[in-house]
């Protein structure tokens, strides 16, 4: 607008140990156990990455391949909401997640094995998205929309003289989470941490909600200059966004030394999951309060406007609450596996990185489909989900292929 089996290669060779809601505190001395309700979170939040660029395609505020609706309506408007709310967060937590599982991998494997490991994992689907999955989907919609009447040899032609053919896409998550983990190898290796980990217990409301305001200031200043819409244009990298980001990831290796995923407390989970609801709530109010739902969009999305620190503000604390809400809820709630959920959670990082290939060429196909907006968006979406799944079990069950996948 933030694997062998998962979306993050970290989690794959750790035991898959059950965590109920009574655990002792002594599971601080297993940081190495593969949380389940972690796997069912990953699926959620790899559903709000299509359903975030199903919103868009149809009329909600950020860039995509293909955008079908364009201008102001109520139901753009209420798109955009639920853009608004998703992108707030969903990244974020995607980081914090991979980060959590780096250094029990890292102890377990060795500076050199483990980026290796990261290098084949991340690696390749980098390679073959830039030089053949992006430019192949660009050349699908320039000539489905564009009218490019080329052959494929000319497309790729264009690449010497337009280089952003070749751009990261929805793949800056990968590109951005291997730099981050090959700078946490280079400050482990400078660096050797002493101990095997902390003792420091879950963070209180007050930090909490003190971080985020931080994190909030900090997303402000960076709006300054960079607003929002702002990116480096070959790696699709949006620098309004790294403030959490890299915050994120910061926490969540934290979090790994102190193994706060082993038991996430009801305070502050409940409060912050209570606060969360009301933030969503407000969005509306702060965004019409803003000038945002009347089409004035430059104040908010950065610059020295106070627009632009109030959606920061509330950006930020909201993020920071509905990850503390959804660790807390998945943990006491939603801590098991079935068949179907397993599966789903071992496809995650397959259906991120092949999302685009479903769910551009069906939007393009319903393109003659009579349909308001917000119709159009959930007859997509009950498509697409489904069908994002499927395609990436098939894609793993080719022999070798869930050794990168």
């Amino acid at each position: 607008m933030q694997k062998r089996e998962t979306l993050f290669p970290e989690c794959n060779h750790l035991p898959v140990i059950p965590v109920s809601r009574n655990v002792s505190m002594n599971a601080r001395q297993q940081p190495t156990r593969h949380l389940l309700y972690i796997n069912n979170i990953r699926i959620v939040l790899i559903c709000l990455v299509i359903l975030t660029h199903l919103a868009i395609t149809y009329g909600a505020f950020g860039s995509w391949f293909y955008n079908e609706v364009e201008g102001f309506s109520p139901e753009t408007a209420l798109l955009t909401l639920v853009t608004a709310l998703s992108q707030s967060f969903m990244m974020g937590f995607f980081f914090l997640i991979a980060a959590y599982f780096i250094p029990p991998s890292y102890g377990r494997k060795g500076p050199e094995r483990f980026v290796h490991d990261r290098l084949v994992r991340l690696g390749i689907p980098l390679l073959v998205w830039v030089l053949l999955i992006g430019p192949l989907l660009r050349y699908y919609v320039e000539m489905k929309t564009g009218g490019f009447s080329g052959t494929l040899a000319d497309w790729y032609g264009l690449g010497t003289m337009h280089i952003t053919i070749f751009g990261l896409g929805p793949l800056w998550f990968v590109f951005t989470l291997l730099v981050f983990t090959l700078l946490y190898v280079l400050w482990r290796v400078l660096f050797a941490e002493k101990g095997s980990s902390g003792n420091i217990s879950f963070p209180s409301l007050s930090m909490i909600i003190g971080a985020g305001i931080l994190i909030g200031v900090l997303t402000f200043l960076v709006r300054i200059v960079s607003p929002i819409e702002s990116s480096w244009e070959f790696f699709d990298i949006q620098p309004p966004f790294f403030v959490q980001y890299i915050a994120f990831f910061l926490i969540g290796l934290y979090a790994a030394k102190n193994n706060w995923f082993a038991q996430i407390p009801d305070r502050p989970g409940k409060p912050c999951a209570i606060l969360a609801v009301f933030l969503a709530l407000c969005l509306p109010v702060v965004l019409v309060a803003t000038g945002a739902l009347s089409g004035t969009l430059n104040p908010l999305l950065g610059g020295l406007h106070w627009q632009s620190l109030v959606y920061s503000l509330w950006e930020q604390t909201f993020a920071i609450f509905i990850v503390t809400g959804m660790l807390w809820f998945f943990f006491i709630r939603l801590d098991h596996a079935g068949k179907i959920t397993s599966s789903a959670a071992a496809a995650t990082y397959t259906v991120y990185i092949i999302h685009p290939v479903v769910i551009i060429p069906l939007t393009l196909s319903m393109q003659a489909i009579i349909l308001s907006p917000v119709p159009k968006f959930l007859l997509a979406a009950i498509i697409a989900i489904p069908l994002c799944f499927l395609l990436a079990i098939m894609i793993r069950s080719i022999p070798g292929v869930d050794r990168v996948l």
